[in-house]
C-alpha cells in the first residue's frame, strides 16, 4: 500500500502551486496576456498549463502550508511576477508614447478612441502605434522569450522566504522611466522632423502669399503629411521593437537580481 505523508503532499502542491502565482502575476502586467481581451479564465487555464510544465524543472521549492511564511512567500512570488511583467510593458509603452508625441504634431491631440488593451481612451496616433507594437511583439516571439525568462527567473530567484526583488531592483524599475522617454522620442524623431519641415513650409507660404488662409488648409497638410511619414517609418518598428525586447529582457534581469 502506498502511504503519502502530508509533508510529501505539501512538497508536491508546492511545485506546482509558486510557478502557478508567478506566471498568473506576470500575466496580470505583461504585454499582450494583460489585454482585457483575453478572458480570464483563460489566463487562469494558460497559468495553469505553464505552472505545470514549469514545476517539474524548478531545482528549489518551498512547501505549501497555513502558516506565515507561505503568505509572506507568496507575496513574493506575486511581486516577482509583476515586476517581470511592467518591465516589458514599460518598454514597449515606448510606441504608446511616439505615437501620442506623433498625434500631437500631426492635430490629432483632441481625437481620441477606447482601447481594447488597456481600457481606457488614447489619442488615436498612439493606438495605432501601440497595436503595430503590440502585433509585432507577437510575430516576433516576444510572449514565448518572456515565457522563457520566467523560467529562468526560478534560477535568478528561487522559492525560498526572503528570495524576493530587492529594493535594488524597484528603484532600477522606477528608474526605467528615461528609457521609455528616450526611445519614444527616437522612434517619433523622424516623423516629427518632417512634421516640423511641413510647418515651416506652410509658415513660409502664409508670408509669401498673405490672402491664403492657413488655418484652413494647416491641418489638411499636417494630417497628410504625417500620415505619409508615419506609414514610411512602418518598416523601422521591426528592429525598433527587437530592441525594445531585448531592453525589456535586460530590464526585467536587472529588477528581479537588484542590479
Amino acid at each position: 500500500m502506498l502511504n503519502v505523508s502530508s509533508a510529501e503532499v505539501a512538497r508536491w502542491l508546492g511545485e506546482f502551486f509558486w510557478p502557478f502565482v508567478r506566471t498568473l502575476s506576470l500575466f496580470a502586467a505583461a504585454p499582450a496576456f494583460n489585454s482585457n481581451v483575453i478572458p480570464v479564465r483563460l489566463k487562469v487555464a494558460l497559468a495553469l498549463v505553464i505552472a505545470l510544465l514549469i514545476g517539474g524543472m524548478i531545482k528549489q521549492s518551498a512547501p505549501v502550508d497555513v502558516s506565515w511564511a507561505t503568505a509572506v512567500l507568496t507575496v513574493e512570488q506575486i511581486l516577482v511576477g509583476l515586476a517581470m511583467g511592467f518591465a516589458m510593458q514599460l518598454t514597449l509603452a515606448a510606441m504608446a508614447f511616439a505615437g501620442d508625441f506623433v498625434g500631437i504634431q500631426m492635430g490629432f491631440g483632441f481625437a481620441s478612441l477606447f482601447d481594447f488593451q488597456s481600457g481606457f481612451e488614447v489619442p488615436v496616433i498612439s493606438n495605432f502605434f501601440s497595436l503595430v507594437g503590440l502585433i509585432l511583439f507577437l510575430t516576433l516571439n516576444g510572449h514565448l522569450v518572456l515565457l522563457a525568462a520566467l523560467m529562468k527567473s526560478f534560477d535568478v530567484v528561487p522559492v525560498t522566504l526572503g528570495a524576493g526583488v530587492p529594493i535594488a531592483g524597484w528603484h532600477t524599475l522606477a528608474g526605467a522611466g528615461t528609457a521609455l522617454f528616450e526611445m519614444g522620442v527616437w522612434l517619433a524623431l523622424p516623423v516629427v522632423a518632417v512634421i516640423m519641415a511641413a510647418h515651416l513650409a506652410v509658415a513660409i507660404v502664409s508670408r509669401v502669399a498673405p490672402q491664403i488662409n492657413v488655418m484652413s488648409i494647416g491641418f489638411s497638410v499636417f494630417l497628410w503629411v504625417g500620415m505619409a511619414a508615419s506609414v514610411a517609418l512602418l518598416p523601422y518598428f521591426v528592429p525598433a521593437v527587437q530592441h525594445m525586447i531585448a531592453a525589456g529582457l535586460a530590464l526585467a534581469g536587472a529588477v528581479i537580481a537588484g542590479r
